[in-house]
């Protein structure tokens, strides 16, 4: 026995000692050399190395990478899949043991796994959670059976499922949709807007492991009487077709029904094309009758070949990791800003670091220097509190509150990190800062912040209340994107000078609480909401409605103030269109560009300032202050006109009144607040009749239409009729639409007609039509 010790005393060693195999925590490849950000955990930035987001392989086959070390020898591995135990040998180098065993098909599966050395000794078991998703999403039109469907089909009845299978990731999401190959947003179809016949019907999906597909339905719009009283009762229930008209209309269908078809049809194609509005609705009915007239006639119409092709799609990409540097010092630089987050505890949003870095790159090609402020960057942020006080905060032409969310980013109790056992007043610091001229960026979340603090909220120009959500597979760290038209309303900003009139964003689409920005800001670019709201597979939360800001400028308080409120979604932070909305964002904000910020709040603040140093008397005060007032009720309602025209009488005013440098921002200002009124209305939508209506001779029994169609903001209809004989108007019961149709009688004739249209700028009248009867 002691020559077998002296011999071999590795093995007797471990044989006596039992010593397991110390096992590594094991890896799985194939690896991305980029890694994917998945957000935050434990203070700490979590990144993955798969090949799609989250966590997830695309590919089929995963390698598990195991190692460990024994003081004897590793002989083997025991891998433990949903029950399934299976042995790998190890490949063994000296006291290490390695060993390769390839992972096979869709899964979302805790894997255990343990290191067996020669003697038998089992080392404690590990565990790693493998998904694998090589499966794209599925899409399907239960709602259009055999490929066809009845025109009057509601919406919700024919939008396509969406399941991605299980074990998959899930999320199957609507990227993308095409109607007859044309893109459009993802919204639920209204049949009525096509035409009867053959279409295409086309869906990129994706889910959360970055698989996409593409499905595209071939299918037929069919019509009959039933599928046109099914639209004329539509149109009327949404207020577009008067229940009067809608009456005559569904007698003519009940009388196509009775055996007279293809003269009633006639007619009724006639009158709906005088009673319903231009467009999709008018559309619909004509077009519907005159088919079934045709079908009556014995006209021909092709078969349709319908189907379902699936062909490749485009799922999510990977967010490539990157966190902010070093400060950006420049040889001579032109100016200096701070970029902050929130503070620990709060909600982290997952652009932070990527939006840091991004305007850091900026700094660079730009020649400002770029500081930074982030507790999950302590190694490259600026020593100690740069809030602690103005004249710290002094050296920075501009501070950018990357998503700064928390209501304790600036609180007026902080301890001091320079003095012991004193304390600093964040807030007071800021508001000095700002008073004394400096510039402040808010970007997306750095609105959803110090909601207990009316200052900080004015100076931001807004305050968040909530956000809408998708189905999963739209972006892997914004669960909130939608995908929605962006419309810039104020293209001469510098900030917004380079982008298209309208264009479309997929983001994260803040709703506002409190009060809207529009009342206190100078509105640079909007939502528009018909483009999202209900969409399919997703919630658009608390909405706006008819104005939704979603990004402002303002000289607020001394200082100067610019917010954009998208660039949740990190693809939006890489593209160049909005890294130059920030680039010029920041130059402005830190004085180094001009651009329009002016505001009706701002003028009413220069009137009252110009008050108390004695430079406005009383009477030009009130001049001015009714002239502000008004441009600003006309604003706010959009009649851009009379904002226009009364925004001038301020510009003329002041300048006439208040000549001398001394008055120079306020003279600059009334110039900046009638050219900012002046932009909007050239694009005013103006109450303002298309066609009056016009008089007209009719037989006893004939049907008289009258039409006045009006543009306008949800304009609004009420006819009148004055009776032979009469001076006075009446309004005529349920007319509410812009055409009224009237049954010609002897007793009628005579009779004049005129209707009311209304929109929040004001009222209009029609010239009245005279009906005879002959």
């Amino acid at each position: 026995m002691p020559a077998l010790l002296i011999g071999t005393p590795g093995v007797a060693l471990a044989a006596e000692t039992g010593a397991p195999p110390v096992l590594d925590v094991a890896t799985l490849s194939p690896v991305d050399p980029v890694p994917n950000y998945n957000g935050v955990a434990n203070n700490a930035y979590v990144t993955s190395t798969t090949t799609g987001p989250g966590g997830w392989f695309t590919g089929n086959d995963v390698t598990l990478n195991l190692s460990a070390t024994d003081d004897d020898a590793v002989a083997k591995f025991r891998v433990t899949i949903a029950g399934v135990t299976v042995e790998v040998p190890a490949v063994q180098n000296g006291t290490r043991g390695t060993a390769a065993h390839v992972i096979s098909g869709d899964r979302n599966s805790s894997v255990s796994y343990v290191a067996v050395d020669a003697a038998g000794n089992a080392s404690a078991a590990r565990t790693i959670t493998v998904r694998i998703d090589t499966k794209p999403p599925v899409a399907a039109w239960p709602g259009i059976a055999n490929g066809k469907v009845g025109h009057s089909a509601s919406a919700a009845s024919i939008t396509p499922t969406r399941t991605d299978a299980t074990p998959g990731a899930g999320g199957a999401a609507v990227r993308d949709m095409w109607i007859d190959d044309v893109w459009t947003y993802p919204m639920p179809l209204d049949l009525a807007t096509l035409s009867v016949g053959k279409h295409t019907w086309a869906v990129n999906l994706g889910d959360s492991a970055g698989n996409g597909a593409k499905y595209t339905l071939t299918f037929e719009i069919t019509t009959s009487i039933a599928d046109l009283r099914a639209l004329v009762q539509r149109y009327v229930t949404a207020g577009k077709v008067s229940a009067a008209n809608g009456d005559r209309l569904l007698a003519l269908l009940t009388e196509a029904e009775g055996g007279a078809a293809e003269a009633a049809l006639v007619k009724f194609g006639a009158l709906a094309a005088k009673v319903t509005p231009a467009g999709y609705m008018r559309d619909s009915l004509v077009k519907d009758a005159a088919y079934l007239v045709e079908e009556l006639q014995g006209v021909d119409h092709p078969d349709v070949v319908t189907g379902v092709a699936v062909s490749a799609g485009k799922g999510m990409d990977r967010y490539p990791f990157r966190a902010p540097g070093e400060a950006v010092r420049n040889d001579r630089p032109k100016f200096k800003i701070l970029l902050f987050g929130n503070r620990p505890g709060a909600f982290r949003h997952e652009h932070i670091p990527l939006t840091m870095a991004m305007i850091q790159d900026l700094g660079r090609a730009n020649s400002f220097d770029v500081d930074v402020y982030d507790y999950l960057s302590p190694e490259v942020s600026v020593a100690g509190n740069p809030f602690e006080s103005a004249e710290r905060l002094a050296q920075y032409d501009a501070l950018v509150g990357v998503s700064s969310v928390g209501n304790d980013v600036f609180v007026t109790n902080r301890p001091s990190t320079t003095t012991p056992g004193a304390t600093v007043n964040e807030q007071a610091a800021l508001q000095t800062y700002i008073r004394n001229g400096g510039g402040f960026v808010a970007i997306h979340g750095a609105t959803d912040s110090m909601h207990n603090w009316d200052w900080y909220k004015n100076l931001v120009g807004g305050e968040f209340d909530n956000h809408g959500s998708n189905a999963g597979g739209i972006q892997n760290t914004c669960g909130g994107c939608l995908v929605a038209e962006l419309v810039t309303e104020d293209g001469t900003h510098p900030a917004t000078r380079h982008f298209a009139k309208k264009m479309t964003v997929s983001d994260e689409l803040y709703n506002w609480r409190g009060f809207l920005p529009r009342e206190k800001v100078h509105v640079l670019q909007t939502l528009t909401e018909s483009t999202y709201v209900s969409g399919i597979g997703n919630s658009a939360g608390r909405i706006e409605g008819a104005d939704h800001p979603i990004s402002w400028c303002a000289n607020y308080d001394g200082g100067r103030s610019f917010t954009q409120a998208l660039l949740h979604n990190w693809q939006n932070t890489a593209d160049p269109i909005f890294q130059k909305n920030i680039l010029e964002g920041i130059k402005w904000a830190a004085g180094e560009s001009s651009g329009n910020c002016s505001t009706h709040v701002e003028m009413r603040g220069l009137v009252a300032a110009g008050v108390a140093d004695g430079s406005v008397d009383a009477g030009l005060a009130a001049t001015l202050n009714g002239a502000i007032d008004a441009s600003y009720n006309a604003y706010v309602v959009k009649d851009y006109i009379k904002a226009m025209d009364e925004a001038k009488v301020v510009r003329r005013e002041v300048k006439a009144a208040l000549p001398g440098p001394e008055n120079t921002p306020i003279r600059e200002r009334a110039k900046e607040l009638a050219e900012w009124m002046k932009l909007l209305a050239e694009d005013a939508v103006i109450l303002r009749f298309q066609s009056e209506p016009v008089s007209a001779t009719h037989q006893s029994g004939d049907t008289a239409v009258f039409a006045a169609p009006a543009d306008g903001q949800n304009v609004t209809y009420q006819w009148q009729v004055k009776a032979p004989g009469s001076a006075d108007w009446a309004d005529v019961p349920g007319q509410t639409t812009f055409a009224i149709a009237v049954t010609a009688a002897p007793e009628l004739s005579g009779s004049e007609y005129r209707v009311r249209a209304t929109d929040p700028t004001g009222v209009i009248v029609s010239r009245s039509a005279v009906l005879q009867v002959g």
